[in-house]
């Protein structure tokens, strides 16, 4: 009997065992489904806010690369990128700082970064990588149509260089145009202007050649030789700044070393002084290369400084010391005209005094462009 009775509470228990598994699954069994029917619409209106992102319409997106003077082996690099959407007031704006090196490691440095007044402090610990940045800076800017973003970094570091330089500071300056204007530019444009050669007589005159070129095209009679005789300011070699004045004679085949933007743009305007006009020289140094293609939209051709070889990397061969300023002086930079571009090609064309019209890759042109100085003029 009791045997009995043991077996009934068993299967009693059992039984109630079940009932509460099942009583308490049925909840649990729903809850997941309002899990799964949760996460599915949050998957959903995600995909759905990716989906709305990538369709709102773009009035533009542009970046670019400002870089430091090559000086060394060891340079900053920033890349830049802005974009902005149709029907809103704000634009994103973010640049990324790089330190370039043919070192494999760099120890720690302390830099600066200043966008449009903002400064940003930085430092960073001992890396080998190019790729990763060493300063990040983003911020969106409301209610502007169109920017010009004024950028430029210091890099405190100790570095002592293969080529003989003992860098104790880099310096990154440069721009960062944009704007909707610049979504406007032709495909392609190209500039007809007369060549003239800086041979015979101006075997080291490629920049006041360039000049000539451009005040030629604006109709006025001139010629190479008169404005380096009469209009271009020189000084002897290790004495003179190339800021300031041409560094030796151009007349001279060696021992001259020419000169940067300032100098032949106060040439220009000392030219048409005393020449008469309404024409006036622009010193645009330190611009982003959309603005060179700007000015060749508007019709005016730029006097750049590049290389003489494309295919080599602009180095430093010389350094003087000038009023207590190290100038250095970078082999292989040559001064020319740039008459045209074309983004089907991916190409501009330029005038050379030491050679001819020709015509380049356009990612080649802006990397020496850049590597060498971002020097510019312009006249009109």
């Amino acid at each position: 009997m009791k045997k009995h009775i043991s077996t009934i509470i068993l299967i009693v228990l059992c039984i109630v065992c079940v009932i509460i598994f099942y009583v308490n699954a049925a909840p649990l069994s729903k809850g997941s489904d309002q899990v799964s029917s949760e996460s599915e619409s949050s998957s959903s209106e995600s995909s759905s806010l990716v989906e709305e992102e990538s369709e709102r319409p773009i009035l533009f997106n542009q970046s670019g690369t400002v870089r430091s003077e090559r000086l060394s082996n060891t340079n900053l690099r920033g890349e830049w990128n802005a974009i902005r959407y149709k029907n809103e007031e704000t634009t994103y704006f973010s640049i990324e700082i790089y330190l370039d090196t043919d070192k494999l490691t760099i120890g720690e440095h302390k830099g600066v970064l200043y966008v449009n007044g903002d400064k940003i402090e930085f430092s960073t610990t001992p890396h080998s990588s190019k790729d990763e940045p060493i300063c990040t800076y983003t911020k969106a800017y409301e209610g502007v149509e169109e920017l010009n973003f004024e950028i430029s970094c210091e890099l405190n570091i100790s570095v002592s260089e293969s080529n003989g330089v003992n860098l104790n500071k880099i310096e990154l300056n440069g721009n960062a145009v944009i704007g909707e204007r610049l979504e406007g530019l032709a495909e392609s444009v190209i500039i007809e202007i007369e060549h003239i050669s800086q041979y015979p007589t101006l075997p080291s005159g490629d920049e006041i050649t360039s000049l000539a070129m451009v005040l030629k095209h604006l109709k006025y009679n001139v010629n190479a030789e008169e404005l380096c005789d009469l209009y271009l300011a020189k000084g002897p070699v290790g004495f003179t700044s190339f800021f300031e004045a041409n560094v030796g004679n151009p007349r001279d085949t060696y021992n001259s070393y020419g000169c940067l933007a300032p100098v032949i743009k106060d040439s220009a305007n000392k030219y048409i002084k005393a020449n008469g006009g309404s024409a006036k020289a622009y010193d645009i140094s330190g611009c982003d290369v959309n603005e060179l293609y700007c000015q060749l939209n508007n019709g005016n051709p730029v006097i750049v400084w590049a290389c003489e070889d494309f295919e080599i990397t602009p180095s430093v061969s010389r350094i003087w010391v000038v009023d207590g300023v190290s100038l250095y002086y970078k082999a292989n930079m040559a001064c020319m005209v740039l008459i045209g571009y074309d983004n089907t090609k991916n190409t501009v064309t330029l005038s050379n005094p030491a050679g001819g019209i020709f015509s380049i890759d356009k990612d080649l042109f802006e990397l020496r462009f850049s590597e060498v100085g971002s020097y510019a003029v312009t006249v009109y």
